[in-house]
């Protein structure tokens, strides 16, 4: 929902022109607040009250009124949602009618097809819910016909950027409000013939735990996952250490509190994804940090679906 790192940039270095001198983080911390309070606090949510908000919470993340800014950036994104995208409110508000997480299949426009045949498949058992598929784009559009229900969100489409659409995403249904978590779907899951999914037990499920899929965790796995796939000029090396077990990014659970947590996190410390390539482990290390555990379980086996995951564990090298 949120693309505006040039934005930002153009934004200090004009208040940097005015001023004749660098600020630091409280001066723009307060210049953001104070654009804010005169002139978007009364009008209706917009572009670029969220971005003084987030530059105002990235510029001071450990000022002692953080809570109440972060409210006020869920309520801007809130209002733009309802405002500029009704049919996805209304959406999430049928889904959290049913008491289930909010089905959400990431892809992109390359794979947007492949995309379609999964949140079709997936609808029938996930108890007549269509998911909703996410991909990047030039703008905050949803979509919403007989092909399907698509969100673009105005982020980078490529391989390497995912991590920052994944969060982005769960910015959005966290302010929009995701009572009852969410549910993040690969593209090219498959459903199982001949099995019938049973709605109380799936919520008996989702209740066991705030984070839950199949954990990865073993300090040896893959870290040339990513190469091939990239766009730009990446290492073939992942270079970050374990941490701790992570949910693999085939079908994973995120409840609210997870969610919440792990957005305001983001909000405050974007940088959290520097240098970052996998989405699973960076959620994974950043819940684990504010106390967050992964909760080893197939959610694969509750709605019969085959997420076909290639084993990315490797074997210890001998010598």
């Amino acid at each position: 929902m949120y693309a505006a790192e040039t934005a930002e940039r153009e934004f200090v270095a004009e208040l940097t022109g005015e001023a004749g001198r660098r600020l630091t983080s409280p001066e723009l911390h307060r210049i953001a607040l104070q654009l804010f309070l005169d002139h978007c606090a009364e009008d209706e949510p917009n572009a670029t009250g969220q971005m003084l908000l987030r530059i105002a919470i990235k510029a001071c993340p450990y000022v002692a009124n953080i809570e109440d800014i972060l409210a006020a950036g869920r309520e801007i994104a809130r209002g733009r949602i309802a405002r500029e995208l009704p049919g996805l409110t209304e959406w999430a508000a049928a889904v959290e009618a049913r008491q289930l997480p909010l089905p959400i299949v990431m892809s992109c426009e390359a794979y947007l097809d492949k995309a379609r045949e999964t949140a079709r498949a997936v609808t029938d058992r996930y108890f007549g819910v269509q998911p909703v598929i996410v991909t990047g784009g030039d703008g905050l559009v949803f979509e919403h016909d007989a092909r399907g229900a698509v969100l673009r969100l105005p982020v980078s489409d490529v391989y390497e950027d995912l991590p920052a659409k994944v969060f982005e995403t769960w910015v959005l249904f966290e302010a929009l409000g995701a009572r009852h978590g969410v549910l993040k779907i690969d593209d090219d899951t498959r459903v199982l013939p001949d099995i019938t999914a049973d709605i109380d037990e799936a919520r008996a499920v989702f209740a066991q735990a705030d984070y839950m899929g199949v954990a990865i965790s073993s300090p040896l796995h893959d870290r040339c996952w990513h190469h091939g796939k990239c766009a730009t000029l990446v290492s073939p090396f992942y270079g970050k250490p374990f941490v701790a077990p992570w949910a693999r990014g085939a079908l994973y659970f995120l409840s609210k509190g997870a969610l919440t947590a792990l957005t305001s996190h983001y909000l405050r410390f974007p940088a959290c994804l520097s240098g970052e390539l996998y989405e699973d482990k960076a959620t994974a290390d950043i819940l684990h940090a504010l106390g967050v555990s992964t909760f080893d379980f197939a959610i694969e086996s509750v709605f019969g679906l085959d997420t076909d995951a290639p084993e990315r564990g490797v074997a210890a090298v001998e010598h």
